[in-house]
């Protein structure tokens, strides 16, 4: 009599009996399963679409692909929590003593401008390799440490985390203006609705440096990556390859560019933002460089070891063409054995494969822009550093 193990590898019932098995139409075999591809970054880019805070206070409950202009219920709402702080603060000191002088109207429309920047900028550059993630995954499917790569973007979406920046954002302007003893020489109300603006925006902005800080983590963690799923021929232009370098290369043009902005002559010396620009002007450089160019040198090497392990395949030691000691016999090899030019011409295309989907001499370029900027900015404002000069 067949065993219940038998049964089952017959696809028979386990608990029927022989004479029942016997009549009952015998059932198909279960087709082993077979492992689908690895979604993982996907996944957890797909969360933080719907969970950063800078995008989910406009989307809303949007679906994905819906697009925030088609809907005008979520164009209100990224204006309203964009200028909508600048407004009140209008209304309220309307017809009164307290109204706001045009420095002050200025850097109310500044900081409107800047949310509403903030707001943008965070969708378009998630939303960037949203659409393309597919292609991450494939890079990363035979990777062992693929999950350890991208669960950053799952713990940081957490309140916990995701809140921290903004909290110290909010508190910031309450924290310099005290320490400056701002409260004693300006009028109450006004100042108080002005710091109130400054702590909206640069809770917007905290939210939004942290999530520039957070990304990069998962390219510096994907340098441990033993096995890769890279364009033999040229893999600086594998799809995912390029879709990580562009989604950091976009964020990181306009930090330069914001940056570059700040140190526009005398900014600084206006009374109103001298006691902020200085910290706004690190804080830019410091993410242009974690962005533009942290992550770049992360790809760089990635792409630098998958090549070496390549051509470290085609020379390998029992290949007599490629061997460094006996060069006299490989000399003649290279004639005689038909193969040979295969081999030499493989190795001379990775060999010559860039190692970056733009080439290195962006990031020098973005490099010495950084560094001019730094230059240009403390030989304008050298009091920033504790310098004066002496007057004959």
């Amino acid at each position: 009599m067949c065993q219940p193990d038998c049964e089952a590898r017959q696809g028979l019932p386990v608990s029927a009996t022989p004479d029942a098995s016997a009549s009952a139409a015998p059932q198909p075999a279960a087709a082993p399963a077979t492992p689908g591809p690895w979604v993982g970054f996907s996944d957890v880019w797909h969360q933080g679409y719907q969970q950063i805070y800078a995008i989910r206070f406009i989307r809303g409950k949007l679906p994905i692909d819906d697009r925030v202009t088609a809907h005008g219920q979520s164009l209100f709402q990224w204006f309203r929590l964009s200028y909508g702080p600048a407004l009140i603060t209008l209304a309220l000191l309307a017809g009164s003593r307290f109204w706001a002088p045009p420095d002050r109207l200025a850097l109310l429309c500044i900081l409107g401008t800047v949310n509403a920047g903030a707001f943008a900028a965070a969708a378009m550059a998630w939303g960037y390799a949203l659409h393309r993630s597919s292609s991450i995954d494939d890079v990363l499917q035979p990777c062992q440490e693929r999950d350890h790569a991208v669960n950053v973007i799952a713990r940081a979406l957490r309140h916990d985390r995701q809140a921290i920046l903004p909290v110290i954002g909010a508190g910031l302007p309450w924290i310099i203006a005290g320490a400056h003893g701002d409260f004693t020489a300006h009028a109450w109300i006004p100042f108080t609705l002005l710091l109130l603006n400054l702590s909206w925006s640069l809770a917007i902005v905290g939210n939004v440096s942290y999530w520039l800080l957070i990304p990069p983590i998962i390219v510096w963690r994907m340098r441990s990556c033993q096995a890769i799923q890279l364009r033999w021929n040229d893999p600086a232009r594998t799809e995912g390859i390029r879709t990580l370098s562009e989604g950091y290369l976009y964020p990181a043009f306009f930090l330069a560019l914001a940056a570059i902005a700040v140190s526009v002559p005398g900014l600084i010396d206006h009374s109103i933002f001298g006691a902020y620009v200085p910290y706004l002007y690190g804080w830019l450089i410091f993410l242009s460089m974690w962005v533009g160019v942290l992550t770049q040198a992360c790809i760089y090497l990635i792409i630098r070891r998958f090549k070496l392990r390549a051509m470290d395949e085609i020379a390998a030691p029992d290949n007599i063409v490629f061997s460094q000691e006996r060069m006299t016999d490989s000399l003649r090899l290279i004639f005689d054995r038909a193969n040979s030019a295969d081999e030499l011409s493989a190795y001379g295309i990775l060999a010559g494969a860039p190692g970056l989907p733009f080439g290195t001499a962006t990031v020098v370029q973005y490099i010495a822009a950084i560094v001019g900027s730094i230059a240009g900015f403390l030989l304008q404002f050298p009091h920033t550093l504790g310098l004066q000069c002496s007057s004959r």
